[in-house]
């Protein structure tokens, strides 16, 4: 049996270490990136998404999604300044990051954590509003046309439980469907 918690302390000590690898190679202290361990590390985490997804505990579902989300941040950086030195874009070295942090790749680099953040938050923010304003509408409907009473909290955190296996089948383009059938008021989500 996979221990979620202890899968998701190992990989971030690995992601850790394959950062300071490929820094090393792109301030010129390393010949080659270190895309045998990046592969490596890709089938790891896919192995800790899989285990975290028959997992019932959230905890460890939340923990192993924060994983994927800073191993696919980092993945990026680190697929993006290797395709640029590449194509020669870019050549490894001691002003790989700009000199001493304030140059163009270590501005370019900030700025791309910076873009990935502010659409990490701006789609959570955008899930809680919708799940917000589906639980008020399961509530005022539930009390109005089945005379019954839910507390807006109970119904938001059936959703946020229900949200990722959503998000997994639908994408994040979707809506929940508040509507009355069979006596019942019912939520359905639906792609936009």
């Amino acid at each position: 049996m996979v221990v979620i918690s202890q899968l998701v302390s190992e990989l971030t000590e690995k992601i850790e270490k394959l950062e300071r690898q490929f820094n090393l190679y792109f301030i010129g202290q390393e010949k080659r990136p270190p895309l045998p361990a990046l592969d490596k590390l890709k089938r790891e985490v896919n192995v800790l998404m899989t285990a975290s997804m028959g997992s019932k505990n959230l905890a460890e579902q939340h923990l192993a999604t924060q994983l994927l989300n800073r191993f696919t941040v980092y993945r990026q950086k680190w697929e993006k300044y290797v395709t640029d030195i590449e194509e020669g874009r870019a050549k490894p070295g001691s002003h790989f990051f700009g000199g001493l942090g304030s140059g163009g790749f270590a501005r370019s680099m900030q700025q791309d954590l910076e873009a990935v953040q502010r659409e990490k938050d701006n789609m959570a923010f955008r899930m809680s509003a919708m799940i917000d304003e589906t639980a008020q509408k399961f509530v005022e409907m539930s009390k109005r046309l089945a005379n019954k009473n839910y507390s807006i909290e109970s119904v938001t955190e059936m959703l946020e439980k229900k949200i990722g296996d959503i998000r997994q089948k639908m994408g994040d383009d979707f809506t929940f469907d508040v509507y009355f059938e069979d006596g019942k008021v019912k939520i359905k989500p639906k792609k936009n």
